[in-house]
């Protein structure tokens, strides 16, 4: 074992890790080994004492907390009820750029859900690759649509799968739209969110489509979550709704995106 081992308690080393589960969601053990100065074996044996304990599920290469974060971000229950209108009519809009035929990747949201509700009946045939639960419960209602889900590590908090198995079986489709959701968007950022996973899932969909789609309504502007997914540079289209500012439009059209803001 490295010498340096003995540095921190276990106790100690303990707490660090616990409080950045809570902060960040993910822990890597690479990074851990880095921050803390021990071995990988002593990371490992710090992870599975804190699963043991019920604050984490050890996954490939880190864990993923049991306890709810402390950044904004909210169960998708919670997040259901919230601007619905708004989020439906920004749904029935994204929906009209979809054509007949197409393969398309939808992300995990609130907001992303309403697409596929919106999506119409005449199609003969939609590919739809999704990690979210509640989209793939929603596309499966359309008997043309073929839902394919990624395998992959639940996260509770928005009932999506996360982890290197998602990564590697998105990486397997070209799709003609990613329709990418976030927790937040401004100009200098594009969109962001607050999990590390979630953030490696997202970066993957925006690779894979040859088009991609931010659908997020007006709340969300100005809101800037710790990690980068996409600048606007990378996405095409924008579908927010008519409460986003004009000078905020104005400007991200100017960035070369298609700025749709749903009536």
């Amino acid at each position: 074992m490295n010498n340096q081992d003995t540095t921190l308690l276990a106790i100690e080393r303990q707490r660090i890790i616990a409080d950045i589960l809570k902060r960040e969601g993910t822990v890597r053990t690479v990074e851990l080994c880095e921050l803390l100065h021990v071995s990988a074996v002593t990371i490992r044996t710090d992870l599975r004492d804190l699963e043991t304990a019920g604050l984490c599920e050890i996954i490939w290469g880190g864990a993923v907390s049991k306890i709810p974060p402390t950044e904004e971000e909210a169960y998708l229950e919670q997040r259901s009820v919230l601007n619905i209108e708004r989020k439906r009519r920004i749904g029935q809009h994204a929906a009209k750029l979809i054509a007949n035929g197409q393969t398309i990747i939808v992300d995990a949201g609130t907001t992303t859900v309403e697409i596929i509700k919106s999506l119409p009946q005449t199609f003969d045939y939609l590919r739809v690759i999704t990690p979210a639960l509640n989209v793939a419960m929603a596309a499966s209602q359309f008997a043309y649509v073929e839902v394919i889900m990624p395998g992959g590590i639940l996260r509770p908090l928005t009932r999506s799968l996360i982890g290197p198995q998602t990564l590697q079986a998105l990486r397997m489709f070209n799709a003609d739209w990613t329709f990418l959701a976030s927790g937040g968007f401004d100009l200098a950022h594009g969109a962001t969110t607050a999990n590390t996973l979630e953030a490696e899932v997202k970066r993957t969909m925006v690779d894979q489509g040859a088009r991609v789609v931010l659908t997020a309504d007006s709340s969300k502007y100005g809101m800037v979550c710790s990690l980068n997914v996409a600048s606007f540079a990378e996405i095409d289209v924008l579908v927010s709704d008519t409460q986003l500012p004009e000078d905020a439009a104005a400007e991200i059209a100017l960035a070369g995106v298609q700025v749709i803001r749903a009536e």
